[in-house]
């Protein structure tokens, strides 16, 4: 198998609609799925019983254990140093970037534990996140369309993959 491309970038960046692109033609695993269907519990309900922590410890095993050409992982995914190191051992990351109030746009409505807490306090996550994010292999523009992204990754894929 070639090296997996881990897909990373904050909430509202897009990752879930390019994992629905790439799976068309591509073996791709999405973290916060494999983790419901792991623990048997959707992300918000497993946050409100064991908190972040937990959820992050869960999130860690799961990352170590996934197979896949394309593994896009939660927005957290960051948080943890040791999520970093292995990614980049493991593999190629690619960061969607977009900025913060295209992102609040795309997740002001849902049900994500985190937005919860208000636009302010999720700035603050987003600004504290982004320095991580920048540390992946290539950050691409996420403001462009879901072909082109995936165009772009499939290009990096035959360089570094």
């Amino acid at each position: 198998m070639t090296k997996p491309f881990y897909i990373i970038g904050f909430m509202g960046t897009g990752k879930s609609s390019l994992k629905q692109y790439l799976a068309k033609s591509n073996h791709v695993i999405d973290l916060d799925e494999l983790f419901e269907t792991h623990t048997g519990m959707d992300i918000p309900a497993y946050f409100d019983r064991y908190g972040e922590a937990a959820f992050r410890l869960q999130e860690s095993r799961l990352l170590q254990n996934a197979r896949a050409d394309y593994i896009v992982t939660g927005g957290g995914i960051v948080e943890r140093e040791a999520n970093m190191e292995w990614m980049r051992k493991q593999g190629v990351i690619i960061t969607l970037d977009l900025p913060f109030e295209a992102c609040w746009e795309r997740i002001k409505d849902s049900d994500r534990p985190l937005v919860r807490n208000g636009k302010a306090a999720v700035h603050t996550l987003y600004e504290r996140r982004r320095p991580l994010y920048a540390r992946a292999n290539h950050v691409l523009d996420a403001s462009l369309c879901t072909e082109a992204i995936a165009h772009t990754l499939n290009q990096l894929k035959e360089v570094e993959g």
